[in-house]
């Protein structure tokens, strides 16, 4: 983790041990192999949340931001609890105040990306954060996909068209993908749409026809 911002947002969690935290996360998430979940994801996180609170996001949410990936097996449904318990047990290690931890194991859980409607401003920030790559240049956008297809390698190609099909449409039904309201939402709002719909028609492409 090498990127100035990440040992700035560890040291604001926690001063003393900020290397160490640091070092144990990115041991952690190399475990399994990942293509999109990655270091780099978590930097791109982290730098939509500073760039939104102007520098000063609150502790939950930067914890969260840096942990919500902690735990990432596409094989498994319950990564960001995993994640969250990653979170708390190292944040706990460093004498974090007990009321931050739960808020940052809430967060994290959050990104589950459910029906449900965001709780708090903090809540929202991250979950835009996290998608933000929907927005992303057709470029950035082909590059996560073909990251994300390389962490569901296990999947056939019928299922994952299938699945992934789904995620598309639920997408694509909502009245808004980013629920924020910072600079230049709309436009990454409007490209997220693009490259949702582009992937949509390219996966019906690809589904089995239909017999009567």
């Amino acid at each position: 983790m090498n990127p100035p911002l990440l040992p700035t947002a560890f040291a604001r969690l926690s001063p003393n041990p900020a290397e160490s935290l640091a070092a144990r996360l990115r041991e952690r998430m190399h475990t399994p192999p990942r293509f999109y979940h990655t270091v780099t994801h978590i930097e791109a996180v982290v730098a939509c949340v500073w760039e939104w609170t102007h520098g000063e996001p609150s502790a939950p949410l930067l914890a969260a931001a840096l942990y919500h990936d902690a735990v990432y097996d596409a094989r498994r449904t319950d990564n960001e609890a995993l994640s969250a318990t990653f979170c708390r047990d190292e944040w706990a290690s460093v004498g974090a105040n007990p009321a931050d931890i739960a808020e940052a194991e809430r967060l994290i859980l959050a990104t589950a990306h459910g029906s449900a409607a965001p709780q708090t401003p903090d809540e929202t920030l991250l979950l835009d954060a996290d998608l933000y790559v929907l927005g992303g240049s057709p470029g950035e956008y082909a590059d996560y996909v073909h990251g994300v297809r390389a962490e569901y390698a296990h999947v056939p190609e019928p299922a994952w068209v299938a699945g992934r099909g789904r995620v598309l449409t639920t997408f694509l039904s909502r009245p808004r993908i980013f629920l924020g309201d910072w600079h230049g939402v709309s436009e990454r709002e409007a490209a997220a749409r693009v490259n949702l719909q582009a992937e949509h028609e390219t996966l019906a492409g690809f589904a089995p026809a239909k017999t009567e």
